[in-house]
């Protein structure tokens, strides 16, 4: 549903549509996904549309960027450890 939204806000009925869910379990998810922060909704008479909230994300990016850099120079230190015993 994120993926989708990404591409432009969504009425509630038409982010259902691909999945094997029926309309009440595709409202569950978004209800999860908006008080996780990650989706506005707006109701307009009985349409509900949503739209994707990045901001979020961001914060989970820059802590993914964190590890992801001291995994690969620690994984780094280690293949050089370990060429170094074979020689």
């Amino acid at each position: 549903m994120l993926a989708r939204l990404s591409e432009g806000p969504q009425r509630v009925s038409v982010l259902a549509e691909p999945f094997d869910m029926t309309l009440p379990a595709a409202s569950k998810h978004i209800r999860v996904l908006e008080r996780a922060g990650l989706i506005d909704r707006t109701v307009d008479g009985r349409v509900h549309h949503c739209a994707l909230n990045s901001d979020p994300l961001q914060s989970v990016q820059a802590w993914v960027e964190h590890y992801g850099e001291f995994w690969n120079s620690t994984l780094d230190a280690l293949a050089e450890h370990l060429e170094g015993e074979q020689s």
